[in-house]
C-alpha cells in the first residue's frame, strides 16, 4: 500500500480489503460531503467524486459515505466515481429529531472526540454526559475541552463541577481566543489519530481548530448578544490535516443529541462510579431503580454517590431503553410484513 495515505489515517488493517477490488480502483478518504458530490483525498491528490448508481440507489442512508469514511473509487482526473465504502472502525450517530428511530451519522473512523463547551451561557454538564454515552457506545475516546475560561468569573468552580461529575475523562480548560491552555491540549494529541470537534454553535470549535492549525481554516462569528447562541459558521463536516500530524473533523453546532445506541449498556459504562458500584449489587442484572441489595441506591442514600449523577444516569438509561425498544418494534413489524407478503405470493401465485 502507498504510504502517502498514512498521514490521512490509513491503517495497515485496511490493506486486506484492497485485493477485493480491481487494480484500476484506488482508496481515498472522504474530506467533506457536499449536496451532490464528495471531496476525497487519495494518494494521487484530491478528487471531486460522485456515487456509482448501484451505491446511490441500493444503499441505506447510514451506509452511504460520510466524512471520515474510506472509500474505493474509479479516478477520472479531476473527478472520480465512488464504488464502495470500506468497513468502518467507529461510527458516531444520533437519533434523528422527532419520533423516528432512524440514525443520523455524524462522522466515521474517529479515534478521539473533543467535547467543546464554553464556560459562558453554553455551560451544561448534563449535555456532556449525554455525549459521553454516545461516544462510549461508539468506542470513541472522549476528551472534555472547557473553553472561554477568560470570559467566566466562576471558571474554577465550573471546572471542578465537571471533574466531580465526570471523573474518568480528561478535562482541558482553555481559551481558544487568547491561546491559554491550547498548547497543553495540543501536546496531549497523538499524531496520526483522527479527532472530531463536538459542541453547540458558539462553543468555539472553529476558533479552536484555527488555533491548533496556526492559521485561519474556518471562519468564526461572534455570539448573538440577544440569546447567547452561536451563529452557524460551520455548515458541513470537514476533515483537516493539522501541523502536529493529527486529523481534525470540524462539525456544525449540535444542540440536540438524542441517543441512538447499539448497546444500551453503554449508559452504565459512561458513568464510571455507577459501573463500579454495580459490581456489588446483589443481582447481576440490577436496574438500580429499587431492587433489594442495590449498591448504587445504597451509595445515593449514604451520600457516597451524588444524587444528580444518579438522576442523570436514570434519565439517559430510560431514553436508551426506549430507543432500543422502538428499534426492535420496527424490526418486528418489518418481519411481520415480510411474512405477510410471502403468504400472499404463495396463496395467489398467478397474480404475483
Amino acid at each position: 500500500m502507498n504510504t502517502s495515505l498514512y498521514p490521512f489515517g490509513w491503517h495497515q488493517e485496511w490493506d486486506q480489503y484492497l485485493t477485493s477490488y480491481p487494480q484500476e480502483m484506488i482508496p481515498g478518504r472522504i474530506l467533506t460531503v457536499h449536496k451532490t458530490n464528495y471531496s476525497v483525498q487519495t494518494a494521487r491528490g484530491e478528487y471531486t467524486c460522485e456515487l456509482a448508481g448501484q451505491l446511490q440507489f441500493n444503499t441505506l442512508h447510514e451506509e452511504l459515505p460520510h466524512t471520515g469514511d474510506w472509500v474505493m473509487l474509479l479516478p477520472y482526473t479531476p473527478t472520480g466515481i465512488i464504488t464502495a465504502v470500506l468497513p468502518r472502525q467507529t461510527l458516531l450517530a444520533r437519533k434523528y429529531p422527532g419520533k423516528t428511530t432512524g440514525k443520523q451519522v455524524l462522522v466515521t473512523n474517529v479515534d478521539v472526540a473533543l467535547l467543546v463547551q464554553g464556560l459562558d451561557r453554553d455551560f451544561n454538564p448534563a449535555r456532556l454526559e449525554r455525549m459521553l454515552v454516545s461516544l462510549t457506545d461508539a468506542g470513541i475516546t472522549p476528551l472534555i475541552v472547557l473553553n472561554k475560561i477568560d470570559l467566566s468569573d466562576t471558571a474554577d468552580q465550573q471546572i471542578e463541577q465537571v471533574k466531580k461529575s465526570i471523573s474518568n475523562v480528561g478535562v482541558y480548560a482553555i481559551s481558544a481566543m487568547t491561546g491559554e491552555g491550547v498548547e497543553q491540549l495540543e501536546t496531549a494529541m497523538r499524531s496520526g489519530c483522527t479527532y472530531v470537534l463536538l459542541g453547540t454553535s458558539g462553543a468555539g470549535k472553529s476558533t479552536l481548530l484555527n488555533a491548533l492549525s496556526h492559521q485561519m481554516l474556518q471562519k468564526t462569528n461572534a455570539l448573538s448578544d440577544a440569546v447567547g447562541k452561536g451563529k452557524h459558521t460551520t455548515t458541513s463536516r470537514e476533515l483537516f490535516l493539522l501541523p502536529n500530524g493529527c486529523l481534525m473533523i470540524d462539525t456544525p453546532g449540535v444542540r440536540e443529541f438524542a441517543l441512538a445506541l447499539d448497546q444500551p449498556d453503554a449508559v452504565v459504562s459512561a458513568f464510571s462510579e455507577i459501573e463500579q458500584l454495580s459490581q456489588h449489587c446483589r443481582y447481576h442484572d440490577c436496574s438500580h431503580t429499587g431492587e433489594a441489595g442495590c449498591a448504587v441506591i445504597q451509595a445515593v442514600d449514604q451520600h457516597e454517590l451524588d444524587e444528580s449523577v444518579y438522576l442523570s444516569y436514570l434519565k439517559l438509561k430510560r431514553e436508551a431503553d426506549h430507543y432500543t425498544a422502538s428499534k426492535q418494534d420496527k424490526k418486528r413489524k418489518s418481519k411481520d410484513l415480510s411474512r405477510l407478503i410471502k403468504k400472499v405470493k404463495k396463496d395467489y401465485p398467478n397474480k404475483y
